[in-house]
């Protein structure tokens, strides 16, 4: 019976995190899940104090005080920066733990139960002191045991859609809303593991390589045709994006009009002749629009580029602005144009 309690107290915290989320339409990361994960266990007493102290005064947590709460109550003061994808990796690991835990539990009851129905047939018919009693208590084991399977069987359930539920969120707080394609913060976080990854394989010339792309004059589309046809114009740039995307590679929309290709390893002329066939490709592509007078017609933009490759011993925020460097270089040397910039 400790496993069954174990699994019924996961899901029941899991639940009654995810709940006080939706309740106050916490964003669901990693910190945020941390945080409210530790107050519905009731095993910080002094988290729990504190967000109540603070609920009651501000009604809601927002993300500057969760962070607060989060590195004084939950992590302390020294942060790992890849802690927080481990506790997401660890967040799915263990509900999927929950789930096997549950089937097991169910499947040696069921064992039990059949051998106790093995047993009742085997006294059936016999003439032995106290058999209507045993044969009584058999049977009342056995409902019990048929109760007990049908109560995991709906815990297992329930926590596999909490497991389900819990990626989906997750999912959807790396993927922007408009375009379908990864988010900025999708792409921060391929970029940590693919930089984590270069540097214990040691640079070479197959080193990542980052495009920054920014689609031209697209003030001047909102400001012609309206948003409702910027946000078409993304999404067709978005969509063209993503199936020149190679294998292995990261398509993310970062802001605005701004997009970025991650190659991990691709050697920079490759990396050259992808950008190029992007910018080639998005030239000839229309999207539908309507004039301010009502007239039909196709809207075409172009895109600048900017493409860099990854140097040894540097950050990745200096990665990422050598590369919006090149983009700035191509957006005033005339546009629709690729710049390569390596220092």
């Amino acid at each position: 019976m400790k496993n069954t309690e174990n699994v019924e107290r996961a899901a029941d915290i899991v639940r009654e995190a995810l709940n006080l989320m939706r309740k106050y339409s916490v964003p669901m990361h990693p910190v945020n899940y941390a945080v409210w994960h530790a107050y519905a266990s009731g095993d910080n007493l002094e988290l729990r104090n504190a967000i109540d102290r603070y609920m009651l005064q501000h009604l809601t947590l927002d993300e500057a005080a969760t962070e607060v709460l989060y590195r004084r109550h939950v992590i302390g003061n020294s942060a790992d920066p890849a802690l927080l994808q481990r506790m997401s990796e660890r967040m799915s690991s263990a509900l999927g733990q929950a789930v096997e835990s549950a089937a097991r539990a169910g499947d040696q009851t069921a064992a039990y139960g059949s051998s106790l129905s093995r047993f009742q047939d085997g006294l059936a018919g016999q003439a032995l002191p106290g058999l209507e009693e045993i044969l009584a208590t058999t049977r009342q084991m056995q409902a019990a045991i048929q109760a007990l399977q049908r109560q995991l069987g709906d815990s297992r359930q329930e926590i596999g859609q909490l497991r389900d539920e819990l990626e989906r969120v997750r999912q959807e707080n790396l993927t922007d809303t408009l375009t379908g394609l990864p988010n900025r913060r999708a792409f921060e976080q391929r970029l940590a593991a693919c930089m984590t990854l270069a540097a214990s394989a040691g640079m070479n010339s197959h080193a990542p390589c980052l495009l920054m792309l920014d689609i031209d004059h697209f003030k001047r589309v909102n400001d012609s045709y309206g948003h409702g046809t910027g946000d078409q114009v993304l999404c067709t740039v978005a969509a063209a994006l993503q199936a020149g995307t190679p294998d292995n590679a990261l398509a993310a929309r970062i802001g605005g009009e701004e997009f970025v290709m991650l190659l991990p390893a691709m050697q920079l002329q490759g990396a050259r002749l992808v950008a190029e066939q992007l910018r080639q490709k998005i030239a000839t592509l229309r999207t539908p629009a309507r004039s301010k007078t009502g007239a039909e017609l196709q809207v075409q933009v172009t895109v600048s580029i900017g493409l860099t490759s990854l140097q040894r011993g540097e950050t990745g925020r200096q990665f990422i602005e050598r590369a919006d460097q090149a983009l700035y270089q191509s957006k005033h040397g005339g546009r629709d144009r690729i710049t390569v910039r390596m220092g």
